[in-house]
Parts: structure tokens; C-alpha cells; sequence
């Protein structure tokens, strides 16, 4: 078998796209790496290489480039080899479904929600979406042995507080009561972070409106009014979670912690070896997904339990059968459960050992990028053990 990879950009795409490709080598497939072409002049030049025998294509996230995205449906109809699409991050984002040919398309998703419910929009006509979750790279996360001196005895976590995105930010600006509406949602979703924050702003919206579910959904106002108001509560959510349960822990991140953490603001880390150095310096590494998430389990989790630290995370149903929640992960759905878990992490440190060791095991065992590429080639090859 011989797969044509593309590369991505951005800060933990690399990373994910070369565990990936180095995972299918171990596997004895030929990977054949080129960047994302990101131009229509390369775009044209990329046609040309196609023909050069490729069983399938792989690509993480569509490579995050508009003039690609836009001209993918194209590129898969001149290939006409399947692509493997791995969405690590919400699809919507990527014109999902319009920007893939449904005959060349295998679909995986790291998110487990968000796949059904592609798997069931009548607008996508091809396979089935296939929830393929985060996993770890071993060489890059692992225990530090001798066991170094705590930096973060009250935790840390690192992360940025928000995706960048201007027309949202101007949206919420310029929208009559917007700021009211928001404290609004807050105070309901604040209550119960297990509640889809999705579901929860178009059920507000369509009851503000006087509008059924189904009317709402159709108004591209109305979705524009959502998308914004989900991004100004995710920022609001990663600030205020992050303040109140690491209490006296450390954040990593952009400059927006500065506003409510500017004690324990730490600047930026990059992904790797030092973001390797940061969790293993930790009693525990806390855990608060992006509004992008539905159920999907963030890369943190896993990365920072192959260093065999505890992890506080908030509580998703795809913790029950991707861990042991009971005895692996420690988990909360309100910021009061969080802060009562945080307590019980830094009082019961022995505790707190056993539930990482078994994290780790679990990790090393089921959730490697060698697991994740086995799942992936078994759609092609489902003879493979």
C-alpha cells in the first residue's frame, strides 16, 4: 500500500500529522510527504504528482488553508484515489460536508458526538463518519525518571483561552444585548459543563425568538448569533474554570490570561519537549475543553498521562470507555466539583500516583498513534490483526 501524506501547519497539527505517518511506517506502508499546497499554483502543480500511483491520501484537518479547502473536492476528483480525512478539530470549520467528493471520502473524527451527528445529516452522502479519538506519541511524552522537583505543586494547565477568530469578536460586539445574553447562557451552562453549550444557546435563541428549533436552525443570522455567542463563553469558561480550580496553580498560554490570572501567567509553551518538561513538574494537569468539542477527549489527556501525571478533567462520556473514570482519570462537570477534585488530588498525592500509573498503562496499551493507524488501515485492509 502506498499513501500520499500531506503536512500540515499550526502548533500540535505537525505533531499529530508526523506521529500519524510514522505510525502507518511502522505498519509497512510506503508514506510518501509533501506540504499542503496552499496557492492555486501549487494547487495546479500538485495535480501533476497524482498519477504517480498512491493507493490513498492522508490529510489531518484539511490542512487548514482556504484556497486548499476550496479546491479539495477537485483534487479528489482528478486523484481518484480515497483520502483519508482525520477532523481533530469541529469540520464545520472546513466547509464539512461540501468541501469533500463523498465516493473518495473516508471521514474519521476525533469526537464522538460530533461523528454521529455527521453520520445522520442527510447533507453528507458517503460512509459513515468514524469516531477516531485522540492518542499519544510515547517519544515525545513519557515519565521523567529520577521524578524532578514539583515547579507546579498546585497544578497546572496549558492551553490558549480562545481560537483566534476576528468576525466572531466583531459580531459579538456589534449584536444589540449581546453581553446580557451571554452572562445569561453562563449562569445556566456554569451549572452542568456536561450539557451540550451548543444545544444550549439555540434552544435559548429559538425560545428568545419565539421560533421552533427547526425554524431557527435555518437562519443564517441565527447561526451566526450561535457561533458567536458559543466562542465569547468558551473564552469566559476557560478563564473562570482556570481561575477558580487551580487555585494556586499555573497557567501557559496566550496573553489573554493575563486579565484573570497574572500571578500565575507563565507565557506560552510550545508543544514538545517543553510542554514534556511542564507536565512532568506538575501534581496534576488540568483539563478544559474548547466550545469545539462536543465529547471529544483534548490531546492533553492523553499526552499528560503518558507522563504519568494525574489528570482533572471535565467529565465526557467517552471518559467511560476510553478509561477507567472511576480509577484512571479524575473528572468534574461544575467548577465547585472541580475545586472539591483538585482538594482531593493534592491532599491524597499516593491516590493520585495510582490513578496516573494506571492512566498511563491504558494509554501505552490502547491509545497510541500505532492504535489510531491500525483502526485506519483495517478500513482498507480489514484482514489486518
Amino acid at each position: 500500500m502506498r499513501i500520499l501524506a500531506l503536512r500540515t501547519n499550526g502548533l500540535v497539527l505537525p505533531h499529530i500529522h508526523a506521529s500519524m505517518v510514522k505510525a502507518i511506517r511502522s505498519l509497512n506502508v510506503e508514506v510518501c510527504e509533501i506540504p499542503v499546497p496552499r496557492t492555486l499554483n501549487e494547487i495546479r502543480l500538485f495535480l501533476k504528482i497524482l498519477s504517480n500511483g498512491f493507493d490513498a491520501g492522508f490529510i489531518v484537518d484539511l490542512g487548514d488553508n482556504p484556497t486548499f479547502i476550496q479546491n479539495f473536492r477537485e483534487i479528489q476528483l482528478t486523484s481518484k484515489f480515497p483520502w483519508i480525512i482525520w477532523f481533530v478539530d469541529d469540520p464545520d470549520g472546513y466547509q464539512f460536508p461540501k468541501s469533500c467528493e463523498p465516493a473518495w471520502s473516508y471521514i474519521f473524527c476525533w469526537d464522538e458526538e460530533i461523528s454521529r451527528r455527521l453520520s445522520l445529516d442527510q447533507s453528507w452522502k458517503g460512509r459513515p463518519v468514524i469516531h477516531l479519538p485522540l492518542a499519544v506519541s510515547s517519544e515525545f511524552f513519557f515519565p521523567e525518571n529520577p521524578k524532578p522537583d514539583l515547579a507546579f505543586p498546585g497544578g497546572v494547565f496549558v492551553g490558549s483561552t480562545r481560537h483566534e477568530n476576528s468576525f466572531l469578536e466583531d459580531a459579538a460586539a456589534t449584536i444589540p444585548d449581546f453581553k446580557k445574553h451571554e452572562t445569561e447562557l453562563w449562569n445556566i451552562y456554569s451549572k452542568d459543563f456536561n450539557r451540550s453549550l451548543q444545544d444550549l444557546v439555540w434552544e435559548y435563541l429559538a425560545i428568545f425568538a419565539g421560533r421552533s428549533f427547526g425554524q431557527i436552525r435555518k437562519e443564517p443570522l441565527a447561526k451566526l448569533w450561535v457561533h458567536a455567542c458559543v466562542f465569547k463563553i468558551g473564552i469566559r469558561k476557560r478563564k473562570e474554570v482556570a481561575a477558580q480550580i487551580l487555585e494556586s496553580g499555573a497557567v501557559f498560554g496566550d496573553e489573554g490570561w493575563r486579565e484573570t490570572m497574572a500571578r500565575r501567567y507563565q507565557g506560552r509553551a510550545n508543544y514538545g519537549k517543553e510542554l514534556f518538561a511542564i507536565y512532568n513538574r506538575s501534581s496534576f494537569v488540568l483539563d478544559i475543553r474548547q466550545p469545539q468539542c462536543r465529547t471529544g477527549l483534548s490531546q492533553r489527556i492523553f499526552d499528560a498521562s503518558a507522563c504519568g501525571v494525574p489528570v482533572l478533567t471535565e467529565w465526557s462520556p467517552e471518559l467511560e470507555f476510553l478509561f477507567d473514570p472511576e480509577n484512571e482519570i479524575s473528572s468534574y462537570r461544575t467548577i465547585e466539583e472541580g475545586i472539591r477534585k483538585r482538594m482531593e488530588l493534592l491532599r491524597s498525592p499516593r491516590m493520585a500516583r495510582k490513578m496516573a500509573e494506571k492512566a498511563k498503562k491504558r494509554v501505552l496499551t490502547e491509545h497510541t498513534y500505532r492504535n489510531r493507524a491500525l483502526q485506519i488501515l483495517r478500513v482498507f485492509k480489514p484482514g489486518l490483526p
